[in-house]
């Protein structure tokens, strides 16, 4: 192992426990406010059927990832690999769905009041974040230190789709009340709130507990921040909604 200095595994997993309760919670938030409001008009859940994989098989992520804290608490290494070579058709899988959920629903809603094709560019971003995070957390797994800390923030890259629900508006009131209006850097802050405090968190707790960062999780948190100001960048670029709407009808 590259990374020295290992915590005790109790005390590791206990806080990636803490993180995963700490996602389901805000994910379960944002997405069953949406799906509660949905019934509360009488308009159910009709979405086209690719959606609904999406959405499967990223909750699927979410439960493997908590079962395989569990496996690691309970000292099952083995089963623990053995639901990882599972993990790795799940990503693969994912790398699908998602970006073909977005791009549907885009040329669906697209000339329609329910059309945000400017969004796309977040939504992509995600995929993209969180493809390079979770992949480089699986080329690195003989590295514990380093793959834990990568898997985490590869989810951490997309718990906005589940966050960003309930948290960016109030958010952009509260900065709105502070004199601070609706901008590039507001809407970043507003948005990407939930994945700066997680990463922060884990940093904080490594220079506690560790007396360092890892190396790996740096570049990690430094590549995922550079891909969110990248894509918050184009969809404040005035171009950008014509060109996704050419692309998206070409």
């Amino acid at each position: 192992m590259s990374d020295t200095a290992a915590l005790p595994k109790s005390r590791d997993s206990h806080f990636f426990l803490f993180l995963m309760v700490v996602i389901w919670i805000g994910m379960f938030a944002g997405f069953g406010g949406d799906i509660a409001k949905k019934y509360e008009r009488m308009q159910g859940l009709h979405y086209p059927l690719i959606v609904h994989i999406h959405a499967a098989a990223y909750v699927g992520w979410m439960v493997l990832q908590t079962v395989q804290i569990l496996l690691i608490r309970a000292g099952k290494y083995s089963l623990h690999k053995l639901f990882g070579s599972f993990g790795i058709l799940l990503l693969m899988f994912m790398l699908i769905v998602g970006p073909w959920a977005e791009i549907d629903f885009e040329r669906r809603a697209l000339g329609t009041s329910g059309a945000k094709t400017a969004f796309m560019v977040i939504a992509m971003a995600g995929v993209v974040m969180f493809g390079v995070l979770a992949s480089a957390a699986i080329v690195l797994r003989a590295n514990a230190q380093a793959h834990k800390r990568l898997m985490m923030l590869a989810l951490i890259s997309i718990t906005t789709a589940g966050y960003g629900r309930w948290l960016t508006g109030p958010i952009l009131g509260l900065l709105e009340s502070v004199g601070l209006s609706f901008n590039f850097t507001t809407f970043w802050l507003a948005f990407n709130a939930a994945p700066i405090v997680l990463t922060l968190m884990m940093a904080v707790r490594d220079l506690m507990h560790l007396g360092r960062l890892v190396p790996a999780f740096v570049w990690g948190a430094v590549f995922m921040t550079a891909v969110q100001v990248a894509s918050c960048w184009v969809y404040f670029w005035p171009a950008w909604k014509s060109i996704a709407e050419q692309w998206l009808t070409g």
